[in-house]
């Protein structure tokens, strides 16, 4: 119970990534803010949390929207008295639904409102809700702000260039915070996951099925642990609670004096 009664923030809480780093959080004692632009799987991830025995409360969010960061992360101070956690995992693969869907995967044929949605969900979506939280933290002197990015913002990808891109963004605009808010005894950290398997990478895989002449008509489930295998040391996929244990660490006071760093949880995939 390395994090009782705190109060956390979780955007995109709603599934995958996000759901995992809720359930740890409440398995170590804090209640948990569900945010996620589906209020019905915010609702599902809520309730979960419930039965663990911690408060929770769902709030349906669009990270895009200023005036909605703002909103939830005034209803979480308003609703449970405080906030001590800022966890920001909402996220996009950025593939549309577009007409030519055998379009290679390629910068040039990349749309400009692919690049768009991805950005603002995945960048702008973390600047607001930091933002919206910074002041609250200020005063208070105190508090965690965990920035979720990927190994993809390591390096950039090709057919993953606007998503990589974002991810960069993530790290790099985490450091900035981290440095603004250090005189103010908040830690601001970023993990970068490796290949989870979530609904996003279910996704992501079966795109490349239809639009990479190396992987077209191969079963999603192959492609996705030939990757695993070829390129993650350990050999093993990387689960939601993988995450969830590393943000429970970085936001407990264990972490006190780690802030402005970019955490790893890849299996070795990335080794910088």
């Amino acid at each position: 119970m390395r994090l009782k009664d705190k109060i956390a923030v979780v955007t995109g809480g709603g599934g995958g990534i996000g759901e995992g780093i809720c359930l740890c959080l409440a398995r170590e004692g804090a209640h948990v803010v569900v945010s996620d632009v589906d209020m019905e799987l915010a609702e599902r991830v809520a309730a979960k949390v419930s039965e663990s025995g911690q408060k929770s409360l769902a709030v349906q969010t669009d990270v895009r929207k200023a005036d909605q960061c703002q909103a939830l992360v005034d209803t979480a101070i308003k609703e449970f008295g405080g906030l001590d956690i800022l966890v920001c995992s909402a996220g996009i693969m950025g593939f549309s639904n577009r007409d030519d869907s055998d379009a290679p995967l390629t910068i040039e044929n990349m749309l400009e409102s692919d690049w768009d949605m991805t950005i603002d969900v995945n960048l702008k979506g973390v600047f607001l809700c930091n933002r919206a939280v910074i002041p609250y933290f200020k005063k208070r002197q105190a508090g965690k702000i965990i920035n979720i990015a990927s190994v993809a913002g390591r390096q950039g990808v090709e057919f993953l260039a606007p998503y990589a891109a974002s991810k960069a963004g993530v790290i790099n605009l985490s450091q900035a915070v981290a440095l603004h808010m250090a005189p103010f005894s908040v830690n601001v950290n970023v993990i970068c996951p490796g290949i989870v398997w979530t609904p996003m990478w279910a996704q992501g895989v079966q795109v490349l099925t239809q639009r990479s002449d190396n992987f077209k008509g191969v079963d999603p489930e192959m492609i996705f642990n030939g990757i695993v295998q070829t390129q993650i040391p350990l050999k093993r996929v990387q689960m939601p609670e993988d995450i969830g244990n590393a943000v429970v660490f970085l936001v407990s006071e264990e972490a006190k004096e780690i802030t402005g760093q970019a955490l790893n949880v890849c299996g070795g995939m990335k080794l910088n």
